[in-house]
């Protein structure tokens, strides 16, 4: 079994060596303008992704549109390399650019945004989303959900799949308050859950894929009390947390019961060292720097467990991780200079982080 992935972990190998480097990091946080940014990413492997939507577009647009294309190209690219045994995993673990796709749509429904502004944040090459080749959703789906009126109608089209009948058991709190806040979590619900379940026993329960998603369900849970904490919203938080990560829900509800971010943090430090991002938060009271380091660390810790791994899935894995990390790296690299944070800001955010 495990020499199949002997050409998969060849090619993904040589394909990795298109992403950008830390010198590259360094550059674009060190780019004056958005367009600077556009002009060091037309030399990599965004190249053809710019080029083709240059016509249409410009500044920040230019950059999310093409940046989506791409990412959606290395995944398709993976999963055409992966081995037919590893095919049905991951799919699984794609969809969730199904999900953020959908989700997308959802949040973009309920501010009215028109059509062509949602297109442009979804994650798709030549107009096919990932969904074409791993996920539920069609190219035909997208179409048909974009054109609906409200969101009641997308969540009635989804029924379909699992992803609707996650949003039919918090569809009536949207009805009542007119907020998608809880919509949107619920596919979080059902996306980790489902993943949970997929990789327990593929190499066994301890498996590192296994332990990669806990850690992942564990950040999840954390970050859903941090907020709820911060922003006075305590009594449903128990509605949004994922099933089967580490933490027990003994633990979870001692980290509910907290009176403060800074509690929670020292709660958990034996499992999630944050420092940066709390420092941050303290200075600033936002949150993004405590979900940025989490994230981080997470990735660092796995990516090479996975990359040091014998020919197996842990090696697909690895390339898709390096493509997400990179994904949003840009993303916040952009919108960083646009917004005018400061250069440490801006790698502090980063997964591939350089100052």
């Amino acid at each position: 079994m495990r020499s199949l992935y002997g050409l998969p972990y060849g090619t993904l190998k040589v394909e990795k060596l298109n992403l950008l480097s830390k010198k590259d990091y360094e550059d674009l946080i060190k780019a004056s303008s958005v367009n600077d940014i556009i002009s060091l990413l037309s030399e990599k492997g965004l190249k053809d992704d710019l080029s083709q939507y240059s016509n249409q577009y410009s500044g920040l647009d230019l950059i999310e549109i093409s940046n989506n294309s791409y990412f959606a190209r290395l995944n398709r690219y993976a999963l055409s390399v992966t081995p037919y045994n590893g095919k049905d995993l991951i799919v699984s673990y794609l969809g969730k650019w199904d999900l953020l796709n959908l989700k997308t749509i959802i949040a973009a429904k309920s501010a009215n945004n028109k059509i062509e502004q949602t297109q442009i944040y979804l994650i798709t090459s030549k107009n096919l989303p990932v969904g074409m080749y791993a996920g539920l959703l069609s190219y035909e789906d997208y179409r048909n959900i974009l054109s609906m009126d409200n969101i009641e109608d997308i969540v009635s089209y989804t029924l379909r799949y699992g992803y609707g009948k996650a949003l039919l058991s918090f569809i009536d709190d949207y009805k009542k308050n007119n907020n998608v806040t809880s919509l949107l979590l619920s596919l979080d619900l059902y996306y980790y859950e489902m993943m949970r379940e997929k990789f327990r026993f593929f190499n066994g329960s301890e498996g590192p894929i296994y332990r990669y998603i806990k850690r992942i369900i564990d950040s999840k849970n954390l970050m859903t009390i941090l907020k709820g904490i911060e922003y006075g919203n305590v009594e449903d938080i128990k509605d949004f947390i994922i099933k089967g990560g580490g933490l027990t829900d003994q633990q979870i509800d001692d980290l509910i019961k907290s009176n403060s971010v800074e509690e929670v943090i020292q709660k958990v430090k034996s499992i999630f060292n944050i420092t940066t991002g709390l420092d941050y938060y303290k200075n600033t009271s936002s949150l993004v720097g405590i979900e940025s380091e989490i994230e981080r660390n997470i990735y660092w810790e796995f990516l090479e467990i996975f990359e040091m791994s014998s020919l197996s899935i842990n090696n697909v894995i690895a390339f898709l991780m390096r493509a997400e990390a990179q994904w949003k790296d840009i993303k916040k690299i952009a919108s960083g200079k646009f917004y005018n944070l400061s250069e440490e800001e801006i790698s502090m955010l980063l997964i591939n982080k350089v100052i």
